[in-house]
């Protein structure tokens, strides 16, 4: 694990913002699902031992969920999930990488927070399981 001071929250350096980061995401990462989501990701050089180890994005979209209401609470729900169970993950990220993880929902009903968080865990136990593989070969 790098000296990245983690802490609770998820912080601007910890979301994948820049609209390049996201089409290269897109473009170059590779993906799996874990019903309601489907996760893409990729595993990257750090620029700065200073930036955090993993940084996620999350998409609601709008032809799947019609009102923003529902899209938003989603969206909470998906960021609280992750933003209690990220130190899981955290610790499995190699020296010197940082991981960047879109989670788009894919399902149309309503999600509730014991839903949230047991798929948030599953999509993060497959990718410490995938990083393990990517990192013994």
């Amino acid at each position: 694990m790098s000296t990245h001071r983690i802490h609770n929250g998820l912080g601007a350096s910890e979301r994948l913002q820049l609209r390049k980061q996201i089409e290269t995401l897109f473009r170059c990462g590779e993906a799996f699902s874990v019903f309601p989501l489907r996760i893409i990701y990729s595993l990257l050089p750090v620029a700065s031992e200073l930036e955090s180890p993993v940084r996620v994005g999350f998409s609601i979209p709008k032809k799947k969920v019609k009102k923003a209401v529902h899209r938003n609470r989603i969206r909470r729900l998906l960021k609280e999930a992750w933003r209690l169970h990220k130190h899981d993950l955290y610790a499995a990220i190699p020296p010197g990488k940082q991981l960047h993880v879109f989670l788009v929902f894919t399902g149309t009903e309503s999600l509730t927070f014991t839903t949230a968080v047991a798929t948030v865990k599953g999509a993060q136990h497959r990718l410490k399981e995938l990083l393990r593989k990517n990192t013994q070969l």
